[in-house]
């Protein structure tokens, strides 16, 4: 099976010119700054990934993509900046492959529990994402940007149907997204970031309304593997 790194990096151009462009036709100097952007984009991708990224200079980024200093800043302020739409590029291959999984799962608190345990996993063993979770200052809104449609659809399920119950809904999904964002980067730091993530996620389908012991069996039940490896170091 390729390395799904491997299968980003070759599809970055394509998958990100997708993700911004408009209904429209771009002109041409529209269509020649959303080139810059995205070569600088995987310029820094695969920089950080061959590389560390604490050690990374904007300049190094520049220098690989063939852009000026001020065009990099034209499009980002940061290295965090680049690496949100990496991210979301990460975060929708991933989503790909874990839809796969669940579309013949009934149950709307299964498929939450098997997509989170999963992007747990995910995270906790890409660089990019543990760099990005730990130098971002607890990125909610970041990370909301990067994966939270995918929450916010899996949980929106659940709460159309009524599996799950939440008297404020807005304020319900605040709250799983933000425990699902601390608790992962506390967990990081443990020996077992999925086991402890497992127990997270438990408390989460108990806030979501999911009865104790239904809870438990469905957050640590043996998680059944993806067709591909998550390691990406």
């Amino acid at each position: 099976m390729n390395n799904p790194a491997e299968q980003d990096s070759g599809a970055a151009t394509s998958r990100v010119a997708e993700a911004t462009t408009h209904d429209k036709p771009l002109s041409r100097s529209e269509r020649k700054r959303l080139e810059t952007r995205v070569r600088i984009i995987e310029a820094a991708e695969r920089l950080m990934t061959e590389g560390s990224i604490d050690e990374l200079k904007i300049s190094d980024i520049t220098a690989a993509a063939d852009v000026g200093h001020g065009t990099f800043y034209l499009h980002f302020k940061t290295k965090n900046d680049v690496l949100v739409p990496i991210i979301q590029q990460r975060a929708l291959h991933w989503d790909e492959v874990l839809q796969l999984h669940v579309r013949d799962m009934d149950d709307p608190a299964e498929v939450f529990s098997f997509c989170a345990r999963h992007m747990a996993r995910i995270m906790a063993s890409d660089p990019l994402w543990r760099w990005f979770l730990q130098h971002s200052g607890v990125p909610v809104e970041d990370m909301r940007s990067a994966v939270g449609q995918f929450g916010s659809r899996d949980l929106g399920k659940g709460l159309m149907s009524g599996r799950f119950t939440l008297p404020e809904i807005s304020v319900g999904m605040n709250f799983v997204m933000g425990g699902f964002v601390y608790s992962l980067l506390s967990a990081m730091e443990m020996p077992d970031p999925g086991k402890a993530m497992d127990q997270i996620i438990e408390s989460m389908l108990r806030v979501l309304g999911v009865p104790l012991e239904e809870a438990k069996s469905i957050a640590r039940n043996p998680l059944a593997p993806l067709e591909e490896s998550y390691e990406r170091n």
